[in-house]
């Protein structure tokens, strides 16, 4: 069975021009995208930042530059305006880099039966590449849909493709091909 995992769209993750600037074109994809797994009974699951307020949640580097961000409860960790996730998407919370790190991801897909893993959101070079490496690792096929993934830097996204596709034999496609190929 596959799954679909969309990563950290969250308000916070756009903050920046260069990265505000992909929404117009990365909502609709990642609408059509949960819209199509929902509609084929499909499980899709909402990954989501959330930190806490008081410090003990917080990152190395949150931590080093007192910088806080994506705290529960604040407009940081909302969904971006236009993303629609389906009713029926599954929660996973998180305070690292990695879907996997310090979450119950993974039993949850394993109980499901999932052995294919799409991934989209964001960035490819942050949480997205880190879980497909994660996933990987931890003998799923995973399907990077390129045209649903954001970058945090525009010079790192091909790089970081090619690596993750080269290092870890993971498939990376759009979500075109993947209509054609169903």
């Amino acid at each position: 069975m596959q799954a679909l995992a969309i990563i950290d769209m969250q308000r916070w993750m756009f903050r920046t021009p260069e990265r505000t600037a992909q929404l117009p074109a990365l909502v609709p994809v990642l609408n059509r995208l949960t819209a199509e797994f929902d509609a084929a009974g499909l499980p899709v699951f909402d990954v989501r930042v959330f930190h806490q307020a008081d410090r003990s949640t917080w990152s190395r580097l949150m931590l080093k530059y007192d910088y806080s961000c994506m705290i529960e409860g604040t407009a940081d960790v909302e969904l971006v305006d236009g993303l629609d996730m389906p009713a029926s998407a599954r929660l996973i919370r998180k305070t690292a880099n990695s879907a996997f790190y310090g979450t119950n991801f993974e039993e949850q897909i394993r109980a499901l039966g999932v052995d294919r893993l799409l991934l989209a959101g964001a960035f490819i070079d942050g949480c997205v590449g880190l879980t497909a490496a994660d996933a990987a690792q931890r003998r799923f096929d995973v399907i990077l849909v390129e045209d649903a993934i954001a970058h945090g830097n525009a010079l790192h996204r091909a790089a970081i493709f090619e690596w993750l596709g080269a290092i870890y034999e993971l498939a990376i496609v759009t979500t075109g091909s993947l209509r054609a190929a169903s």
